[in-house]
């Protein structure tokens, strides 16, 4: 989406109009589920869906939408942030275990530091940040399925060739091969050749 037609969305949202906040908030989407799956541990993934936590978070912002009081995307998606890194701890809290959840809390926590740090940025690093992270989320939810989470577990996440071996229950070569396609479909769409 360019810049310009982002803006017009964003104008028409402050001004109320409920098609356009959707709009904006679907945009959104894959980014959100990009960070919901980096700030969940492999157990709670397996108990929760991301995508719920993401609708939570959509549902939250569209409620709320008359407290947004920026005018500008890195504004937005900083707010939207907020928003859902508090949908990520409730889910956390509700769903650890009594033994679980100080340590699932601090791994949780420890994934979202470095998610959620738009406000120590200046703005036009804020704006940047955002634009990219969310372009990045959007390629990444593009491209096949499999290819996208063996890229975004291999090079985002460090996950090892063996892991991800056991992840995929297919060979060293066969992930391999999965991660570079992905990386091939994510380089051509990135650079708008596909």
């Amino acid at each position: 989406m360019r810049n310009s037609e982002y803006q017009r969305l964003l104008n028409e949202s402050l001004q109320g109009n409920q098609e356009a906040i959707g709009q904006l908030l679907d945009r959104h989407r894959p980014y959100l589920k990009f960070i919901t799956q980096r700030a969940l541990d492999g157990r709670l993934q397996a108990r929760v869906d991301d995508s719920d936590i993401v609708q939570q978070t959509c549902l939250s912002a569209l409620r709320n939408f008359q407290q947004f009081d920026g005018k500008e995307e890195a504004q937005f998606v900083a707010w939207l942030q907020k928003i859902h890194e508090r949908n990520i701890q409730d889910t956390i809290r509700r769903h650890a275990g009594a033994e679980k959840r100080a340590v699932g809390n601090e791994v949780a926590g420890s994934r979202l530091e470095g998610l959620f740090h738009l406000e120590t940025l200046s703005p036009s690093q804020r704006v940047m940040q955002a634009e990219d992270a969310v372009r990045l989320a959007e390629v990444l939810a593009s491209i096949p399925a499999d290819q996208g989470e063996a890229v975004r577990l291999r090079h985002i996440e460090g996950w090892s060739l063996a892991d991800l071996e056991h992840h995929f229950g297919r060979s060293e070569t066969a992930v391999a091969s999965l991660i570079k396609r992905g990386l091939e479909n994510l380089r051509k769409r990135l650079n708008g050749d596909a």
